[in-house]
């Protein structure tokens, strides 16, 4: 494993005499159904106004996402659009790191929406203590029953395991934060976003960043709403793009995880196939129902105590939702150990769905 350079006082510089000027980034694509209330929610911020710059960098949308944001940098000067061909997260948030001016640097997405004082509480935190990131925790949220119960499963341990940013509550240092605020420190000792990875290039930097000695705190006063996929099939895509994109960050750490947890959907799906191996090898058909019913008791108590503590009858789909999600991600996990980094480096940068919008890491 590569030795990562240590930060030396990110925030050093973020007195308390005048207030940063901040930089909002966001890399979208086709987000016009939530891309104006993002906005809305990063403009009506509690920072002045002379002290804030919003920079949306656009991965070539085919629906009216670049119409809506010219129409809200119209009435607002501090919104500025940049074009991003590459499509992609990394390259988006790079192009609009490159042309940023911000001594804070705050990521948020077009499918979220922030509280009217995450950028204060993100600044006062870096100022108040020896961080180098701060945010708050992911407040999943579904439009429709399907929408709902996938929103539940990303709002649980029993789906994300230690992926505390969504569901913990509590003041904590995490391992990472989607949303994070940053002093610019960081990203010009560390550099920019992987530009090799589709999927997982901020949980990438947030392992960068810690490696580097740096500490990530969840801000619990600052929950963010962000929009959940409506499908079981974007959920699968969504989720196997994790696992895949995982091995990639997994190898250029130098091959081991950053937290057990990245194994276990693929120790898990490598289980459920060798049922028949289990059975065969001690000579009884129930050998090989082992591990499916440790499953389905997981996926019992899962449900019912998630349809309890939060009051939901969504919470009825988590034995669909909750297999989706665990399968999409040991399936792209294991896919992705049979890739060579030559051929990973080859992945054409394309959406896999001609729609499909850009993510946050798992």
């Amino acid at each position: 494993m590569s030795a990562a350079p240590m930060l030396a006082a990110p925030g050093a510089n973020l007195t308390e005499e005048r207030d940063p000027f901040v930089t909002v980034l966001l890399a979208v694509r086709n987000e016009e159904r939530h891309i104006c209330a993002a906005l809305d929610a990063v403009r009506a911020q509690d920072w002045p106004r002379d002290r804030m710059e919003i920079l949306v960098a656009d991965g070539c949308s085919t629906d009216a996402t670049r119409s809506l944001v010219e129409r809200v940098a119209a009435r607002d000067p501090r919104v500025r659009l940049i074009d991003n061909p590459d499509r992609f997260v990394a390259q988006g948030l790079n192009r609009a790191l490159a042309a940023s001016r911000g001594d804070v640097i705050v990521r948020v997405d077009g499918h979220c929406r922030v509280p009217s004082g995450y950028v204060r509480a993100g600044v006062e935190a870096l100022r108040s203590d020896t961080l180098a990131c701060a945010g708050g925790p992911v407040r999943a949220l579904g439009e429709t029953f399907v929408a709902r119960a996938i929103a539940l499963a990303m709002s649980t341990p029993f789906g994300v395991g230690g992926a505390s940013f969504r569901w913990s509550r509590e003041a904590c240092d995490v391992d990472h934060l989607p949303f994070g605020v940053w002093p610019r420190a960081v990203f010009e000792q560390l550099g920019g976003f992987d530009e090799a990875l589709v999927r997982n290039q901020d949980d990438e930097f947030s392992d960068r960043l810690r490696r580097s000695g740096g500490r990530i705190r969840l801000l619990p006063g600052q929950l963010v709403d962000y929009w959940s996929r409506g499908t079981l099939a974007g959920l699968w895509r969504q989720y196997f793009g994790y696992g895949f994109w995982k091995v990639r960050v997994i190898r250029k750490r130098g091959g081991w995880p950053s937290s057990p947890r990245h194994l276990v959907p693929a120790a898990f799906v490598l289980g459920m196939a060798a049922g028949p191996a289990f059975a065969a090898l001690a000579h009884t058909w129930l050998a090989g129902l082992a591990v499916p019913a440790a499953y389905a008791t997981f996926l019992a108590a899962a449900t019912g105590i998630t349809w309890v503590s939060r009051a939901d009858s969504a919470a009825a789909m988590l034995p669909v939702a909750l297999p989706v999600m665990h399968t999409a991600y040991g399936v792209g996990f294991l896919r992705a150990l049979f890739v060579t980094e030559r051929l990973v480096s080859r992945v054409p940068v394309v959406p896999a769905v001609s729609g499909e919008r850009l993510e946050v890491a798992a």
